[in-house]
Parts: structure tokens; C-alpha cells; sequence
């Protein structure tokens, strides 16, 4: 085995200590098929609002308005649109984690 200084050793170290760490990254940030969970699609009954669906099927740990913003934005919705039987997108995200 060829001489290297020792920084070449700890350098060659830390490379290969984190690069598990960085192949997601280096495959741009995607997670592996199947992993992504769906939307869910809920169908809108007499009464609700984007606030009430928000805070029926949104995580209790982030704010409703954070839930209300995303169903609003991926439904492209306004509040007149809100009629019973309209299907309505709720982001994966918006969802509780499990």
C-alpha cells in the first residue's frame, strides 16, 4: 500500500461516512415508489367549509390555517365553490403522519 499523509486517510473516512447519508440527495430528494402517500378525496356535505374539513382531517400538530392554505391552493377554491357533493383534494401533507 502506497503512502498518503494521514489527512488523506481522515478525509477518505468522512467521505465514505457520509455518503449513505447523501445518496437520496444526490437522486434529487425522491423518496422510493410507494412511500408517497395519496390525497385524500372527501366529498363535501351541507355545512362545511375549508376550515371545518381542515380541521377534521388535517394534523392536529400544524395550524389549521397552514391545512386551510394547502386544500384552498391544490382545489384551486373559492368559498362559493363550496357546495354539497363537490370532491375535494386534502394533500398528503396536509395529512397525520403515521
Amino acid at each position: 500500500m502506497a503512502w498518503r499523509p494521514r489527512w488523506c486517510r481522515w478525509l477518505l473516512l468522512l467521505v465514505l461516512t457520509a455518503m449513505p447519508a447523501s445518496i437520496p440527495a444526490m437522486a434529487g430528494g425522491r423518496e422510493r415508489p410507494g412511500s408517497q402517500r395519496p390525497p385524500l378525496l372527501v366529498e363535501v356535505r351541507r355545512g362545511d367549509t375549508v376550515w371545518t374539513i381542515a380541521r377534521s382531517y388535517g394534523d392536529p400538530a400544524t395550524d389549521v390555517r397552514e391545512h386551510v392554505w394547502r386544500i384552498e391552493r391544490a382545489n384551486e377554491l373559492d368559498v362559493e365553490q363550496m357546495e354539497p357533493g363537490t370532491i375535494v383534494v386534502i394533500p398528503p401533507e396536509c395529512l397525520l403522519q403515521t
